[in-house]
């Protein structure tokens, strides 16, 4: 019943959160945020200035149709807002993730894994001292064995090496939490063979395969299978090639999943049943 008091508090809320976002983000992504960021908001408040109620109208002559559709207006425009603020955010933090250097990956990796193990052991050597009732050894373990196991799968043979030593530095000051017996003690091996791989893979010239409006990238170089298309796809085939675990890429323009056997299988699945092939007699 006092829309300048209301006013004023929804513009305080709304310039304290563009604050903390701005906060959040580094100063290059500034500009363009406030920007989308008040123009949406103006827009939701636009639509909100358009809606009455009848509790301060006076409901003689209350126009129900039309405050229904001013009100339907007015949530999709701050659910518009809304949304791209939460997509705005997140997609700001990947690319901050993907401008770090490779070093500093690893690194704040290796931080992440270290302290996921060192919790596990610890839990696990009270368990060993009797101190950790109700609790499930071999689940812990099972717990370190796939988060190492991980990186293995990813080549990354240096952080699972400094898993495999911090286990054993464990073992060695504390209690046995995994014996030397165990698969997880392999793991340093699986990952040499599988970075071994991608050096050999990553020697490869790329190839291409045109089909029906773009073509299937084996790119080698990076480890994906990609499709191009000429034209955006349809709502359908990117619901289709987001369920054969695709991924949209917009700095290359591409959709993408890591290059494996199960990869390809599903692309001639996919190309199948959408007959994107381009006959052998067209070729």
């Amino acid at each position: 019943m006092s829309p300048d008091v209301r006013g004023k508090q929804c513009i305080d809320e709304h310039e304290s959160q563009l604050s903390d976002d701005i906060k959040s983000i580094p100063s290059s992504e500034h500009e363009r945020y406030i920007a989308k960021y008040v123009e949406l908001f103006s827009k939701w408040l636009n639509a909100h200035s358009r809606c009455a109620s009848s509790a301060v109208t006076g409901g003689s002559g209350f126009n129900v149709r039309r405050a229904e559709k001013a009100n339907n207006s007015e949530r999709n425009a701050y659910k518009n807002f809304d949304e791209w603020r939460v997509n705005a955010m997140k997609s700001i933090e990947k690319r901050i993730e993907q401008n770090k250097p490779e070093a500093q990956k690893k690194s704040e990796a290796w931080q992440q894994l270290e302290k996921n193990i060192l919790h596990s052991a610890a839990v696990i050597h009270g368990i060993n001292k009797g101190l950790e009732r109700g609790s499930s050894k071999a689940l812990f373990v099972s717990s370190i064995y796939q988060k190492t196991e991980t990186f293995a799968k990813k080549g990354d043979f240096e952080t699972v090496q400094l898993a495999i030593d911090c286990i054993r530095n464990f073992n060695e000051t504390m209690s046995v939490v995994i014996t030397e017996r165990h698969k997880f003690f392999k793991l340093a091996e699986k990952a040499e063979a599988k970075k071994e791989s991608i050096e050999e893979r990553s020697q490869r010239e790329n190839q291409e395969l045109l089909i029906v409006g773009g073509k299937v990238i084996y790119n080698y170089e990076i480890d994906r299978l990609q499709l191009e298309f000429d034209e955006k796809p349809s709502y359908s085939i990117i619901q289709e090639l987001k369920s054969h675990a695709f991924k949209w890429a917009p700095s290359t323009g591409v959709w993408q999943r890591q290059l494996t056997g199960n990869a390809v299988y599903s692309t001639k699945l996919f190309l199948k049943s959408n007959n994107l092939f381009i006959p052998k007699e067209a070729v």
